[in-house]
């Protein structure tokens, strides 16, 4: 168990100093193709190929931010608290996670506009958030490498509470993600194919907070005196369900009024996403409220 472990470890180090170093190279190459693209200048083919480098690099940091919640997760199983460090950790991870497919786009956009002759303003956008992304695998890296040590965990746990808690706010993250993207398709109706957009964006927000529930039911099924819930999350789940229920009714009324001339429009697709989303958001904000790990961070 412990080879497994050392392995998992070194492994998740290895492709945070890989992906980190694909990511500087990556810079350097959109800086010598963005000048002659946004000039509509010729690209090689050996220049086109450079592209291939990032690709690489973005689904290494793919797989090393799956490695890391793992790791992470592991390490929150025993630990005598959910840290403000691991706290930032969770929500930075899941936004470069689900950056990647935003990158991934981007560039296809930006493709696809150089062929066309039109203006490229998503270069705008990639930047930052490969910046962002190339922060975040530096700290998680420098978490695997001195941050989740064994001497922060305990050997028992009574309760198996701070696995729940990381649920939560990877709830918050994917559902105010959700419903940023989702709320857009009322500004930019037409900007693309909204069916599509809709149902590829909702799996890819949702697939994060999936992943982590599956994780927190895998290790309750492992439990041998297993007890889903303690009294007091029973309690917080009960008062976040009734809260969740309250503000949704009352959002989800408001939009239907909103649009009660136009409902075979545009909400007629996004109701949906923003009813889940809405309800991750809240649900998720609710138990971390009532747990009291709010006003702790």
């Amino acid at each position: 168990m412990k080879k497994l472990e050392n392995l998992l470890k070194y492994t998740t180090i290895a492709l945070g100093f890989a992906s980190s170093t694909l990511f500087i190279i990556s810079y350097f190459i959109f800086n010598k193709l963005r000048p002659k693209m946004v000039r509509f200048g010729v690209v090689s083919p050996a220049e086109e190929s450079l592209l291939n480098l990032v690709g690489v690099g973005l689904l290494l940091f793919l797989v090393f931010c799956l490695l890391s919640f793992l790791r992470i997760a592991k390490y929150l199983k025993k630990a005598r608290k959910v840290s403000f460090f691991s706290v930032v950790l969770i929500i930075a991870g899941v936004l470069s996670l689900l950056f990647v497919f935003s990158d991934i786009a981007l560039l296809n956009d930006i493709g696809k506009q150089y062929k066309h002759g039109l203006a490229q303003p998503e270069w705008l956008i990639l930047y930052p958030i490969m910046a962002f992304q190339f922060m975040t695998g530096l700290a998680l890296t420098f978490s695997h490498l001195f941050k989740l040590k064994e001497k922060d965990q305990t050997k028992h746990v009574a309760r198996d509470s701070n696995i729940f808690l990381a649920v939560q706010y990877v709830g918050i993250v994917c559902g105010l993600m959700g419903l940023f993207l989702s709320s857009l398709g009322f500004l930019f109706p037409s900007a693309w194919s909204l069916t599509i957009h809709t149902t590829i964006s909702s799996i890819t927000l949702l697939t994060p907070y999936v992943l982590a529930v599956a994780y927190w039911f895998i290790t309750k099924l492992q439990e041998k005196n297993r007890r889903w819930y303690d009294e007091k999350q029973m309690q917080d789940i009960g008062k976040s369900a009734f809260l969740t229920l309250i503000v949704s009714v009352v959002f989800m009324t408001g939009l239907f009024i909103a649009n009660y001339k136009n409902l075979g429009g545009v909400v007629s697709i996004l109701w949906l996403p923003l009813y889940i989303f809405l309800l991750l958001f809240l649900f998720s904000l609710g138990n971390l409220y009532f747990s009291g790990d709010v006003n702790k961070a």
